[in-house]
């Protein structure tokens, strides 16, 4: 079995997994790398030819298909009809299919991410080692990952899913040694070009990610979090669990939400994780984010409940949730319980019933989603 599982999901032709053979095949990678692309009802054709020509030139890859997908979710139909077409919650579907073919490393990135040249496998492979290193520590509870861009023009700036209430601070954070054992359980890779911000960032001008200047890994306590995406984001597959992309396309009051099903997805993982030895890693490898075409009022049409809620979400993580279990998938559960109680007793009063019947959603699918990993596990 090969240990390096990439997944990605596209409605366009993926010319980017060409670029990530030739990186893969540069360092050496090929032998234990394999590819999941998984498509979506708008996803051409052409797409699994395009598969076939990387798997041609050394970079097994397999294109999953929407009839492919409905033949696989007969296996698990509960879980497979939550997740609708036309969402970035397809690769949960390359999410299990990695896991069931024995990944050690699942690697999660975009479409449009592109290798910026360094070894992509080799950074991503520090995930499920130990550390034993210092740990970055925030008084605030949030680290600005941003902050180690070089951006054009300069401005500050912060990730997509940054918390509003501390958009106001900069980092200042303390250097410190851990009390335990150390595991870099999972690693975010950062961007050049185009950095992974909201829309309102956008909005009030165009920026350049020009480079990196942070060390390799930049680990942090379990006391500060920082966003997690699902661009260049690699996972342990013990942590794999707590790693659903939450479904979004629920419909709430002026629209839906949408754009932030990895941004929760990465702070529950940073709530499950706490009391283990894993820890989140940020800084390389870099990629170049070469952005498919967006309408920047239309995302910030969908990320409005997102912007909303995160932030009471976080707050309802950090102070309230107490991760209980033996195992990463009886935390998951534990955390499914916890959010559907406070979906009914600790919802913002300014919250439309919806907003309730959303959570609730959540928490059932992550319930669904658990009892899938475990029945995969074994």
């Amino acid at each position: 079995m090969k240990s390096n599982h990439i997944v990605l999901t596209t409605i366009y032709e993926p010319h980017v997994i060409f670029d990530l053979q030739k990186n893969i095949s540069r360092y050496g990678h090929l032998d234990d790398t394999v590819c999941w692309v998984v498509g979506d009802k708008k996803t051409p054709p052409a797409c699994a030819a395009l598969c076939q020509s990387v798997s041609n030139l050394g970079l097994e890859t397999h294109f999953l298909d929407v009839e492919e997908q409905d033949r696989w979710g007969r296996k698990f139909p509960g879980f497979y009809r939550q997740i609708p077409f036309n969402n970035e919650s397809r690769r949960n579907i390359g999410y299990l299919h990695a896991l069931e073919h024995g990944c050690e490393r699942l690697i999660s990135v975009d479409d449009d991410n592109f290798p910026a040249g360094d070894d992509f496998i080799g950074s991503h492979s520090r995930t499920g080692k130990p550390w034993s290193g210092r740990l970055v520590e925030e008084a605030t509870g949030f680290h600005n990952i941003c902050e180690h861009l070089t951006i054009e023009p300069d401005r500050l700036i912060f990730p997509r899913g940054f918390p509003f209430e501390m958009r106001n601070k900069r980092n200042n954070y303390k250097s410190v040694m851990p009390a335990a054992e150390v595991i870099i359980g999972i690693s975010s890779g950062l961007w050049i070009n185009e950095p992974d911000v909201d829309a309102i960032t956008r909005i009030n001008g165009k920026i350049t990610s020009k480079k990196y200047h942070g060390p390799p890994s930049l680990v942090l306590s379990q006391t500060t979090w920082s966003p997690i995406n699902t661009q260049n984001t690699s996972v342990w597959h013990e942590l794999i669990p707590s790693f659903l992309c939450i479904p979004m396309g629920f419909e709430l009051p002026g629209g839906c939400i949408e754009r932030y099903g990895d941004i929760w997805s990465g702070y529950l993982l940073q709530s499950i994780i706490r009391d283990t030895p894993y820890h989140a890693s940020f800084g390389y490898p870099v990629v170049e984010h070469r952005r498919n075409e967006h309408d920047c009022m239309e995302d910030l049409r969908l990320e409005y409940w997102g912007m909303l809620l995160t932030d009471w979400f976080l707050s309802l993580l950090r102070e309230d949730f107490r991760p209980a279990g033996p195992s990463i998938i009886d935390r998951v559960l534990h955390l499914s319980v916890f959010l559907q109680d406070a979906g009914r007793t600790k919802l913002p009063r300014w919250c439309p019933e919806e907003v309730q019947d959303f959570i609730d959603q959540t928490a059932k699918t992550l319930v669904l989603w658990a009892n899938v990993c475990r029945q995969i596990k074994g």
